[in-house]
């Protein structure tokens, strides 16, 4: 076996951090498309070194991948730092086989029934529960020493690995998170109106579901304007710390009738009642002074900072529920998928552990801040997005496991009778955005949580069935 950090230390020096692919998929907003061309870097402590074992040998080993998009270098672009450990390191190889993002689970579907080749496919949130038991993936637990899980690399993912156990196995490993769900907001709105610095507030944990209500209450008294805009919903819900179905006992639990669940409904209704709420969807922060906080991923920061350069612009985790000590964040999760009937499970694994070895290591940080800082620019060479380096700060820290808690909720993943269809909304449609609507169909917490109910009782006793 090749000696892997004189190796490592070599692709470290010659191998450019990022590489100009990006790909358009559906995110954890269930709504906006995200352009994704830097990933965070969650870092070792500081002196650590990666713990690396001798894994097994895949040389000469070819994964078919199925994707939107190709792992391999495009034209002049360079290899990623996970394609070089794997091809280099591991003598592994990448074939990679096209399909759109509208088709991927049913050419996922038809090619395992086929019995063609497929090894690998991007973590999704419909994988659990639903896409498991359509029996679509493998479980990775068998290929836990290729995935070197007990090394350092992974101690500040532990936590989250576990949120993915299912039925007493490890579907998903995540390698990092992303596109992490935050208020923006204008420093300079909050000056101009006399309001704290939320980021401050959140620094002293003082960020909390009172603060965040009189900032939009004051704001709306002096100016009529909005308190917030965007994608709401899900991420108040999930920063009581509570989520939409619990995972318990390894069984599908309808959490409707909790507490919490029940006071972040009753929570946006009375932000849609003092009329705060503005529902209209934007890709940036609306533009003039006539909103507070705009609630969307961190990556529209840059398109915002571009289409009002003066304004500011910072960003803060959604408020803290009552008696909560942490703060929750809804983000997407970087993770690959082992395909069923694959029979390369050690090399998928490997090129898994590849991808957590070019996000933890610390030599890749300042390139990849250089890389992130640069003009985004679209066809016509105009600057579409730019972030500044203390937003890309906020993004590794709101991104990092060890300073925020992130949601996995199972809800997300349970079938397509969960999303809107044509002419009605879905359940996570509704329980998101009905209670925010002024005159919305529900009036009471009560009609619409008795409305969901029979369909998650339903959905979740057909998955705890099947999976027993």
């Amino acid at each position: 076996m090749k000696n892997i950090k004189k190796t490592l230390a070599g692709i470290i020096a010659v191998t450019t951090v990022m590489t100009s692919s990006v790909s358009c998929r559906k995110n954890v907003t269930g709504n906006l498309s995200v352009e994704k061309d830097d990933k965070p870097i969650a870092m070792l402590p500081e002196g650590e070194e990666p713990e690396i074992s001798e894994p097994d040998d895949i040389s000469g080993t070819e994964i078919v991948w199925l994707s939107d998009y190709d792992l391999n270098p495009q034209e002049k672009d360079e290899r990623s730092v996970a394609l070089s450990l794997f091809e280099d390191v591991f003598g592994g190889k990448v074939k990679f086989v096209h399909t759109s993002v509208e088709e991927r689970f049913e050419k996922l579907s038809s090619m395992i029934l086929a019995g063609d080749a497929v090894d690998m496919v991007e973590y999704d949130v419909s994988a659990l529960p639903d896409g498991v038991s359509k029996n679509l993936y493998e479980p990775l637990d068998p290929y836990f020493n290729s995935l070197e899980i007990n090394s350092s690399i992974w101690d500040n993912m532990s936590d989250v690995i576990d949120k993915f156990e299912y039925n007493g196995s490890h579907y998903v490993i995540p390698y990092s998170l992303s596109d992490p769900v935050v208020l923006t907001y204008s420093r300079k709105m909050m000056e101009e109106n006399k309001l704290d610095d939320p980021y401050e507030l959140y620094k002293e944990g003082e960020w909390d579901w009172d603060a965040f209500m009189d900032m939009m209450e004051t704001f709306h008294t002096n100016t009529g304007g909005y308190g917030i805009n965007g994608f709401v919903g899900n991420s108040l819900i999930h920063s009581t710390g509570f989520n939409i179905v619990t995972y318990r006992k390894e069984r599908l639990v309808n959490s409707l009738n909790t507490v919490p669940i029940k006071e972040a409904e009753t929570f946006m209704q009375e932000i849609a009642n003092k009329q705060l709420y503005s529902p209209y969807r934007n890709d940036s922060f609306p533009s003039g002074k006539g909103t507070l906080f705009f609630a969307a991923p961190f990556w529209t920061i840059g398109v915002s900072n571009v289409r009002c350069p003066d304004m500011d612009f910072m960003a803060v985790p959604f408020p803290k529920y009552k008696n909560t000590k942490e703060n929750y964040i809804v983000c997407n999760f970087d993770a690959k998928m082992l395909v069923k009937n694959s029979q390369k499970g050690h090399a998928v694994a490997t090129y898994i552990k590849c991808e957590r070895f070019a996000a933890t290591q610390r030599e890749y940080r300042k390139p990849a801040k250089e890389y992130a800082l640069l003009p985004q620019t679209n066809d016509k060479g105009v600057t579409v997005s730019q972030l500044t380096s203390e937003q890309y700060d906020l993004l590794h820290e709101y991104t990092d496991p060890t300073r925020i808690t992130p949601v996995v909720d199972f809800a997300y993943g349970m079938g397509e009778n969960f999303y809107s269809s044509e002419g009605s909304d879905g359940i996570i449609d509704r329980l998101e955005k009905d209670m925010l609507k002024s005159g919305g169909t529900y009036e009471t917490w009560k009609t619409l949580r008795d409305s969901c109910s029979p369909e998650i009782r339903k959905e979740t006793a057909r998955l705890n069935k099947k999976e027993n």
